[in-house]
């Protein structure tokens, strides 16, 4: 159930994420938003788990 509520969070969060990428004309644009993406992802995690949890996480992702 609380994952439920998780996945449905989730959800409503990427909304205007996705609007936005939607929005996109081109494919700079698709890639202007990827990177500004993963600099706001990456200043999140640093404020949130700090930079050595970051490093971590990122690992984690890039190993999968």
């Amino acid at each position: 159930m609380e994952n439920d509520n998780a996945r449905t969070r989730m959800l409503e969060l990427m909304a205007p994420i996705e609007k936005q990428i939607m929005m996109c004309d081109d494919r700079a644009d698709l890639l202007m938003i990827a990177s500004a993406m993963m600099v706001y992802a990456k200043s999140i995690f640093d404020n949130e788990v700090g930079i050595k949890g970051r490093k971590m996480m990122f690992k984690d992702f890039a190993d999968k």
